[in-house]
């Protein structure tokens, strides 16, 4: 006990001496960048974002755009570490090609090899990055969402990859591409259907928009500024109106008959004609400021109008159209602008429009001063049709579509292991109790690790501990439900039968060692029988190869995979033994080694194992009954226990304990029971 709680100390040191600070990313630099990018491209300069540069085709001229997406989107895979890739985007945002530049993704170092992955990553050729796009096989009907085949037993982190890339680019053309990038949305507006409103309405619904800005307000922009005393309207008041300006979306029919007189009216339909797409916005200015310069030329973009939605310019063009408005309209300075929705404006969501107010400094050559008023407007919703392109799934969702029926059967399949734990005293009164958990332990290893990849292995919470250190999300967690399912009952567990339900009963490669053990056993292979003393060193080692793994998750994260090899899992689980010899022969001596002393592997290096014994800690009360006797003078359990986790005293060392229910078989069998055997013969004389 007390070596363990030194190993446990030096584990709690290390996390405390840990740098708490977010990682720098794993970046190559330009000059590896370059030699990816083959002809007929080549890397141009670098932009202002963080490794990204221009993409230049065989004339010199930019093609788009090269991405190295761990800058953008550092997503932590199940290392820790993020996948880096490299994205070229082309000036449309069309997906050029996609490569690997580095990873730690641990089923692709040293299981499936980088191939698989490479392969993945040449899907994205020739696919925009406005296009629906999901990792999975294909659940929509109507063919609206473009599907990328996964890898076999690394789907978790292929999603990873995906979803990375695709912040990385998008993020790239939110910045760059502007107006290229198609809208999120389509909105079209709706036909009239005859509605009658007139300016009173407009204001009430808040269609027509009043924004103002004060005398005041505009030389408390110019305050500290070299125009600060060339304020044209200086005589004027503080709280006189510099701008007073109405905002309309009169693009609905019956908006631009409420405000439009005939003749007008008449005009604005012709140009609906011409240009379908058009969003036509009314603007009247009634204060000092005015819309136009008075060398303003029609049919072209106003110099002081602005619009901007979600960071994009909108660019405005006057719509050249004589300007006729209704009595009751507000009399002002007033133009009818046009904004292309086809550009990615829509125009029921938020969105700025402002006015630049100038002021000059100087006679000969004036500095020119400006300061922009912007407010938010929307239209109305009930004048269009808005139609939301279909939403990929997202990694999470993907998941659980793809393998739901999986997800069935392995919720069914733990409830029922649940269920043997939970009444284990009556499971192990049927006949032959041995035969079914045999048959649990079967499925445990054909269904929950080689079909279903459901193994558990250290490197999940090693790749939580370097993301959390390193600030990063965990959000990776979620990319595998099926063992996230497994993770969430065993951990659940712990309160009630500390680590014995997944080490005696959900853990393949755990399946795999007691198979090999009763094989041995049946045919007549002698075990050995650790002796007490070297049993309890032995068990000490688990501790410290956790302790060591983590340690270098903390300091070296970036050799973690390499470092959890220590796990025969990946081997023999994840990739049927289909790896280099080396790790082949590693797995089949932890496994052999069952051969000669039980469980070998669990008991004495498992570096899982060590983390469901501490997290066994959190059991709130003994969960195998025990009588008296026990220990004194019967020692039947002990000797019977192959994992040495029952003390002479006959308590039971749960930090050790792999609920094989052999002890609990013996508690309740009157025919082995010593106590049980003992009273019976005493009623008997008494009777």
């Amino acid at each position: 006990m007390r070596a363990r709680a030194l190993i446990l100390l030096a584990m709690m040191l290390v996390l405390i001496s840990a740098p708490w600070q977010p990682a720098r990313a794993d970046l190559v630099d330009a000059d590896t960048i370059r030699t990816q990018v083959v002809a007929p491209y080549s890397l141009g300069p670098a932009t202002e974002i963080e490794s990204v540069w221009q993409l230049l085709n065989g004339s010199g001229l930019q093609e788009g755009y090269v991405i190295q997406s761990e800058a953008l989107s550092p997503l932590p895979g199940f290392s820790g570490a993020a996948l880096n890739m490299m994205i070229l985007l082309d000036l449309d945002g069309v997906f050029i090609d996609v490569k690997l530049l580095n990873h730690n993704e641990p089923i692709f170092v040293s299981g499936l090899g980088e191939a698989p992955l490479r392969g993945f990553l040449e899907q994205y050729r020739g696919i925009s990055i406005n296009t629906p796009v999901t990792v999975g096989k294909a659940t929509d009907a109507r063919g609206t969402l473009t599907y990328l085949d996964g890898v076999t037993k690394a789907t978790a982190s292929v999603r990873i990859a995906h979803e990375s890339i695709m912040a990385a680019a998008r993020e790239v053309a939110k910045r760059k591409l502007k107006g290229l990038v198609a809208p999120q949305v389509t909105v079209t507006p709706k036909p009239d259907t005859g509605e009658t409103l007139s300016w009173a309405d407009l204001v009430e619904q808040g269609i027509a928009k009043r924004v103002t800005a004060t005398q005041g307000e505009v030389r408390a922009r110019f305050a500290d500024t070299t125009w600060r005393n060339d304020d044209p309207f200086a005589d004027a008041a503080e709280g006189d109106l510099m701008i007073d300006l109405w905002i309309v979306d009169v693009t609905a029919p019956a908006v631009a008959r409420a405000v439009m007189a005939p003749r007008m009216l008449a005009e604005w339909q012709g140009l609906g004609d011409v240009a379908p797409d058009d969003e036509t916005l009314l603007l009247i200015e009634m204060g000092e400021h005015g819309l136009v310069s008075d060398d303003f030329v029609r049919n072209t973009s106003p110099p002081w109008i602005e619009a901007d939605q979600d960071g994009f310019p909108l660019p405005l063009r006057d719509a050249d159209l004589l300007i006729d408005l209704k009595r009751d309209v507000p009399d002002g300075a007033a133009m009818v602008v046009r904004i292309d929705r086809r550009l990615g404006f829509n125009p029921v969501a938020d969105w700025q429009i402002g006015l630049l107010v100038l002021r000059e400094h100087g006679v000969f050559r004036p500095e020119i001063g400006q300061e922009l008023f912007q407010w938010t407007y929307r239209a109305d919703e009930r004048f269009f049709d808005i139609q939301a392109p279909p939403r990929p799934l997202s990694p999470f969702e993907s998941a659980l579509v793809g393998r739901w029926q999986d997800l069935a059967v392995l919720a069914a399949f733990l409830t029922l292991v649940t269920g043997v734990m939970a009444w284990n005293r009556r499971f192990v009164r049927l006949r032959r109790f041995q035969a079914p958990r045999l048959a649990v332990l079967a499925a445990t290893l054909g269904f929950v690790g080689w079909w279903g990849q459901g193994q558990l292995s250290i490197v999940t919470p090693l790749g939580t501990l370097s993301s959390m250190l390193a600030g990063k999300s965990l959000q990776f967690l979620l990319y595998d439900p099926f063992s996230l399912l497994i993770w969430g009952l065993v951990i659940a567990s712990f309160f009630i039968w500390g680590r014995a339900l997944f080490c005696g009963w959900l853990c393949p490669f755990g399946a795999m060692q007691e198979f090999v053990g009763r094989a041995a056993q049946g045919l007549g292979l002698r075990q050995l029988r650790v002796s007490a003393l070297w049993d309890r060193r032995l068990k000490l080692l688990k501790y410290a190869v956790l302790a060591a793994l983590v340690a270098v998750a903390v300091w070296r994260p970036e050799h973690v995979d390499k470092a959890a090899e220590v796990e025969p899992f990946k081997t023999a689980i994840s990739v049927f033994f289909l790896r280099d010899w080396p790790f082949v022969l590693y797995a089949l001596v932890c496994l052999l080694a069952s051969a000669f002393v039980f469980k070998a592997y669990c008991r004495y290096l498992c570096p899982l194992g060590a983390l469901m014994a501490i997290g066994g800690a959190l059991r709130l009360t003994p969960w195998i009954k025990r009588r008296d006797a026990c220990g004194t003078p019967c020692q039947l359990c002990r000797r019977k226990c192959q994992y040495n986790a029952i003390a002479p005293s006959g308590r039971i060392a749960y930090s050790e304990c792999f609920g094989c229910l052999d002890c609990v078989d013996i508690y309740e069998d009157d025919q082995k029971c010593v106590p049980l055997i003992i009273a019976a013969k005493r009623n008997g004389r008494a009777l």
